[in-house]
């Protein structure tokens, strides 16, 4: 069960909401279960709410906590304002 789950910032929600709605493909950047760093090339299929969590399902078969995801693209998430940039221009 998902207890420590901390809401984000709404604006930030917002942002995660339009790519999923429009589904185009993102850099996303987050945090597994298992607290490995994940920077994934995806469409957002959906976003849902299981276990008192809220979770993002990506194209690729995974999902990505919301609480978890760093950075959408070049917008961070504002709790993680203060983590380095791991993307790669490669």
């Amino acid at each position: 069960m998902a207890t420590d789950y901390k809401p984000i910032d709404c604006g930030f929600h917002d942002e995660l909401e339009a790519a999923a709605t429009l589904r185009r493909h993102v850099l996303l950047q987050y945090f597994s279960d298992l607290h490995e760093l994940r920077v994934e090339s995806v469409v957002i299929r959906d976003l849902g709410i299981r276990d008192k969590a809220e979770y993002a399902q990506l194209s690729n078969g995974e999902e990505a906590r919301l609480d978890r995801i760093m950075r959408l693209d070049e917008k961070i998430a504002p709790q993680y304002k203060e983590y380095p940039d791991f993307s790669c221009g490669c």
